[in-house]
């Protein structure tokens, strides 16, 4: 039996559309929510976290026997 447009439209069109916006609205929520993470942890590099995270860093390397080069 053959379908007419309309009933492609209504059956297969519409959720295909529906199921693409939602998957868009979820994918632009998580963009935005890893944006405000990578704002956040620039501003804590910006004020200083990371010369302290990179003495912590040589710190635990050298307690581990391992060389630390900077670079």
């Amino acid at each position: 039996m053959e379908r007419s447009l309309a009933d492609l439209v209504v059956f297969d069109v519409i959720p295909l559309a529906r199921t693409a916006l939602k998957e868009t609205a979820e994918l632009t929520a998580a963009v935005q929510g890893l944006a405000r993470e990578v704002q956040q942890l620039t501003t804590e590099l910006g004020e200083g976290e990371l010369p302290e995270a990179r003495k912590l860093l040589s710190v635990l390397l050298s307690q581990l026997g391992c060389p630390w080069e900077r670079r």
